[in-house]
């Protein structure tokens, strides 16, 4: 293990400070990226708004694990998935899924111990008190806070708290926002969210000769992508029919 590894294995492993709770792990802020196998969604309905689910699979990270970190192999956690899934049907067999929330920690389960962290009971207090935390923080929003857990009328980009910097310079760049070499991720971010809204609000209150204008020039920078970029630009702003779109049909109606 090289010395850099070596500092990060032990950075993950050493106990760290929240909120004046201790922990260990990864550091609060950071992010994972993982790629799911294909897995397997079963449901059930059981009323006209009401179903069951389930779902199994093997996930698995973007990026190696620092070498000698987190938790030892057979650890079992019970997670809290609070989340929004919007589906887009392609065709009569296949729709585009995208799901956003929250997941949170119940309990876990050592290698080496036969018992959970918590009992049953203090597991399912745990569920009712995130589940409050949750129905308090809809309550209190804002109405014009683009929240996770509904679908209304805001340009809502599925994912972009989650980004990657490098992947925030590519929306940056399909956005023509300048400036942003210099820029941390925090406000790219921020800068990125604001052009989504003002696209938004430009695409409803311009008259169409100045629509025009801006369309044409946002096509011509489109144009300069690959279509994969295209595509996957087309996905997050829930664009009808993209997959039977040619490049500059997608270029055109990215900048429509």
């Amino acid at each position: 293990m090289s010395a850099d590894e070596e500092q990060k294995s032990q950075s993950y492993n050493r106990f760290k400070k929240h909120n004046g709770k201790q922990y260990s792990g990864m550091p609060v802020g950071r992010a994972h990226k993982w790629y799911y196998d294909q897995g397997e969604w079963r449901e059930r309905k059981l009323t006209p708004d009401e179903w069951e689910i389930s779902y199994q699979t093997t996930k698995r990270r973007a990026a190696q694990a620092p070498e000698k970190s987190g938790a030892p192999v057979g650890t079992e956690y019970n997670w809290l998935i609070v989340s929004h899934q919007r589906v887009d049907k392609l065709d009569a067999n296949s729709y585009m899924t995208c799901m956003e929330g929250k997941k949170f920690k119940i309990a876990h389960k050592r290698a080496s111990n036969a018992k959970w962290s918590a009992s049953e009971r203090a597991q399912r207090k745990q569920v009712i008190q995130y589940l409050e935390q949750v129905i308090a923080e809809l309550k209190e929003a804002d109405e014009t806070e683009v929240l996770p857990y509904s679908v209304g009328e805001h340009n809502h980009v599925y994912g972009l708290n989650l980004r990657t910097k490098a992947e925030l310079l590519e929306m940056a760049q399909a956005y023509s926002i300048e400036g942003t070499s210099k820029m941390k991720r925090d406000e790219l971010l921020a800068a990125v969210k604001k052009r989504v809204y003002q696209a938004r609000a430009e695409h409803e209150g311009d008259g169409e000769d100045g629509s025009r204008e801006r369309n044409d020039a946002a096509g011509r920078e489109l144009e300069s992508q690959s279509k994969d970029d295209l595509y996957r630009l087309a996905s997050e702003r829930r664009i009808h029919g993209r997959s039977k779109m040619t490049k500059s049909e997608l270029a055109s109606a990215l900048a429509s």
